[in-house]
């Protein structure tokens, strides 16, 4: 007699979950930026803090190569925005 649960049926919005997990911490990686921005960090200040985070956020494992490449990108990309959502201070 096979039982159910030999045989487990993983649903597809579980299938890519690594991928959400890494859009999730870029999201994130990029609020925690423009935040840092608006308190009037320098690049350089912001990418040192998003490093230091990231190696506290997984300190009990090996912190994710991939998501230690994609700082740079992410605050380049936080520092280049302006606007009302992009942070930093308004120009008159």
């Amino acid at each position: 007699m096979p039982f159910s649960w030999y045989d487990p049926e993983i649903p597809e919005e579980y299938a890519n979950a690594g991928q959400k997990a890494e859009r999730m911490y870029i999201l994130e990686l990029g609020e925690r930026a423009a935040l840092l921005r608006r308190l009037g960090y320098t690049k350089k200040e912001v990418t040192a803090r998003l490093r230091a985070n990231l190696k506290w956020d997984f300190e009990m494992n090996a912190s994710p190569a991939a998501l230690l490449k994609q700082i740079k990108k992410v605050v380049d990309g936080v520092f280049a925005r302006r606007g009302l959502a992009g942070g930093g201070p308004p120009s008159l």
